[in-house]
C-alpha cells in the first residue's frame, strides 16, 4: 500500500473548518427513507430483523452507571417501518422475540464516533442483523454527545463544548491517548454482558465475535486489538474501521502491528487532504493499513467523506451537505459484510465480493496472505 495508497504531501490541504464538520457530521449524513423507497425488502436477505433497546448497570468509582445498547437481531416476527430519529428510519420488529432455534448467530459490537450515537451505523448494523448476525451498538458515554439511542438528536446539547473537545481530539496523539480508555471498558462490557445474557447468551456464538467503529470509534475497537496489551480481547477475531483518523494517529507504526486479526478499512474520496493534526487523512489510512498484519482490506469510497459512514438525524441544508448517499452506503455494506461472513462467520456466500473492486470505489486494494506479499497474493484495483 506504500505506493498506492500514500498520497503527494504536496496535496496536503488545511481543512479550518474541520471541528464543526464534525459536530455537523455527528448530527447526520444518508438519508434512510429515499432508501427504504428503493429497496424494502432485499431477496438475499435472510432474516427479518428485532430491536431492543438495553440498559447495562455497572459501577464505575463506587457510581451506579448505565450503558444504553441498541441491538438488533434475527426475528420471526413481520418489521414494520421504525423512525430511529430525524431522517433516519429502517424496517425491524420492535421487542420482538428472537429467532433462537436458527443460532448460533456471530455478534459485532460496533463503536461510534465521538459525540455520536449507537445508532450512527444503522444502515449497515441493521443488514447486518438481516444476514444472520446479532449486532450491539452503545451509546459511549463520551463528555459530550449531540445524539443517543433512546432521543435521537438531542434538542439542548453544549455544541461549543462538543467543538472544543473534537479539536483536542484531532489534534491528540498516543501520549494523551489515555482520556478515552473509558470506550474500551465500555466495549467489553458490552461483548461480557451479551454472551452472558438471559436472552443471548444461548444464541450468540462465542467463537465467532467481531467489533466494528467509526472514526473515533476505530481507535475504541483496535485498543481491543491488541495495539494496547493490557486491553487485547481474544475473543475479538475481526475488525472493521470506517473512516478512521484517531485508529492512526493514536497508536504509534509499531502498535498496529501487533493486532492479529483480519481488517478492513475504509476512507471516503472527498476526506484524503483533510488534516488531524498534521497528518492528512490518506497518509493516516496508509500508516494504519501498512502496519496491521494479512489478511486485510482498504477500501476509498468514490465521492464519500467522513460522515459518508453514518445516518443523519438533521434535515439541515450543511448537514445535507455532509450525507453520504445510498449507493455509498450500499458499497459499504457490500463489502463489509462480505469480509464478516468470510472471515468470521465462515461462509463463502461472499468471498466473490471481495476478489473484486466496484466502479463505486476509488481504490481497492487487499492483502489475504499472512505470508509476505507479492504480486499473486496482493491485489490493486482502481475503478474511476
Amino acid at each position: 500500500m506504500a505506493s498506492t495508497c500514500r498520497l503527494d504531501k504536496n496535496r496536503w490541504l488545511m481543512i479550518p473548518l474541520l471541528c464543526p464538520l464534525i459536530i455537523l457530521g455527528i448530527l447526520g449524513c444518508a438519508d434512510m427513507k429515499a432508501a427504504l423507497t428503493v429497496e424494502e425488502r432485499p431477496s438475499q436477505l435472510l432474516y427479518n430483523v428485532g430491536y431492543k433497546v438495553l440498559d447495562f448497570k455497572f459501577r464505575k468509582k463506587n457510581q451506579k452507571e448505565t450503558l444504553t445498547v441498541a441491538v438488533w437481531y434475527p426475528t420471526a416476527a413481520e418489521p414494520k417501518l421504525h423512525s430511529y430519529g430525524g431522517s433516519t428510519a429502517g424496517r425491524v420488529a420492535v421487542d420482538a422475540a428472537l429467532l433462537s432455534e436458527k443460532g448460533p448467530y456471530p455478534l459485532l459490537v460496533f463503536s461510534h464516533g465521538y459525540g455520536g450515537s449507537g445508532l450512527g451505523a444503522v444502515f449497515f448494523t441493521e443488514r447486518l442483523a438481516a444476514h444472520g448476525w446479532i449486532v450491539a451498538a452503545p451509546d459511549h458515554r463520551d463528555r459530550y454527545s449531540a445524539v443517543r439511542i433512546r432521543t435521537g438528536q438531542l434538542k439542548e446539547f453544549n455544541r461549543q463544548g462538543l467543538w472544543k473537545h473534537a479539536k483536542e481530539l484531532a489534534t491528540s496523539g498516543p501520549g494523551n491517548r489515555e482520556k478515552y480508555l473509558y470506550r474500551l471498558d465500555e466495549m467489553k462490557l458490552v461483548i461480557d454482558r451479551m454472551v452472558a445474557s438471559e436472552k443471548f447468551s444461548k444464541v450468540i456464538d462465542g467463537n465467532r465475535i467481531a467489533v466494528g467503529g467509526h472514526s473515533l470509534g476505530g481507535y475504541t475497537v483496535l485498543g481491543l486489538c491488541g495495539t494496547i496489551k493490557k486491553r487485547k480481547d481474544s475473543r475479538i477475531k475481526a475488525v472493521l474501521l470506517f473512516s478512521t483518523g484517531a485508529g492512526g494517529y493514536l497508536f504509534k507504526a509499531s502498535e498496529l502491528a501487533t493486532v492479529r486479526v483480519p481488517s478492513m478499512l475504509f476512507l471516503g474520496e472527498r476526506e484524503e487532504k483533510q488534516l488531524r493534526g498534521s497528518e492528512t487523512m490518506a497518509a493516516i489510512a496508509d500508516k494504519i493499513y501498512r502496519n496491521l498484519p494479512a489478511p486485510k482490506y482498504f477500501l476509498e469510497i468514490k465521492g464519500a467523506g467522513h460522515f459518508s459512514f453514518n445516518n443523519r438525524f438533521s434535515d439541515t441544508r450543511r448537514a445535507k451537505l455532509l450525507s453520504g448517499n445510498e449507493q455509498q452506503f450500499d458499497v459499504i455494506r457490500r463489502y463489509s459484510i462480505a469480509f464478516l461472513e468470510k472471515y468470521v462467520a465462515g461462509k463463502k456466500d461472499g468471498a466473490k465480493i471481495l476478489e473484486h473492486s466496484d466502479p463505486r470505489l476509488v481504490r481497492f486494494i487487499k492483502e489475504t496472505s499472512l505470508e509476505p506479499s507479492n504480486e499473486t497474493k496482493r491485489s490493486t484495483e482502481h475503478s474511476h
